[in-house]
């Protein structure tokens, strides 16, 4: 792949990927500061690999799985386990509307949400993000590694793992 097509691959994945990125740096670290930084880590690793891409998957579930590995990698050497610790709303929620009551109930409701996600194990935090984004059973198994019905399974046992845990705190 000459240097030209490389930059235009990578800048159709920047536009096409960079909001799903950020909300898997959410689902693995939930720090603001260090969101970035993930970010960016992910992104240098997209364009370091892209020479490599063959395109044998789609290019989301590629992209995925590089921001997934890159992901694990940074929150093992950096050793990031935290709970919310910033505003994840903002990652989902536009500014349009940011007034009215709404958008405040709905911003409560993913804050809560993202804090029940990071009380999650590690690999189920990950399924229930690419859940999130609309990827597929068999696509969320291209990107971890195991199998589509394994999948289905946690999906089912997630749900009710998060809809117990978003009843506790509401309670709170």
């Amino acid at each position: 792949m000459n240097l030209k097509d490389k930059e235009k691959l990578f800048s159709e994945v920047y536009e096409t990927f960079r909001h799903r990125i950020y909300r898997i740096c959410y689902a693995y670290i939930y720090q603001k500061d260090e969101v970035e930084d993930l970010f960016q880590e992910i992104m240098i690793n997209i364009w370091n690999s892209l020479d490599r891409f063959r395109g044998d998957s789609q290019l989301g579930t590629w992209v995925y799985r590089v921001a997934v590995n890159s992901a694990m990698l940074y929150n093992r050497n950096n050793k990031f386990h935290g709970k919310v610790k910033s505003n994840i709303s903002e990652v989902y929620l536009s500014t349009e509307d940011s007034g009215s009551d709404d958008h405040r109930e709905i911003e409560e409701k993913l804050n809560t949400l993202a804090k029940c996600i990071s009380k999650l194990e590690k690999q189920d935090r990950i399924i229930i993000s690419l859940i999130l984004e609309g990827l597929s059973y068999d696509q969320i198994s291209e990107v971890t590694g195991v199998t589509s019905n394994y999948v289905g399974v946690k999906v089912n046992r997630i749900k009710k793992q998060l809809v117990s845990l978003f009843e506790n705190e509401s309670h709170e």
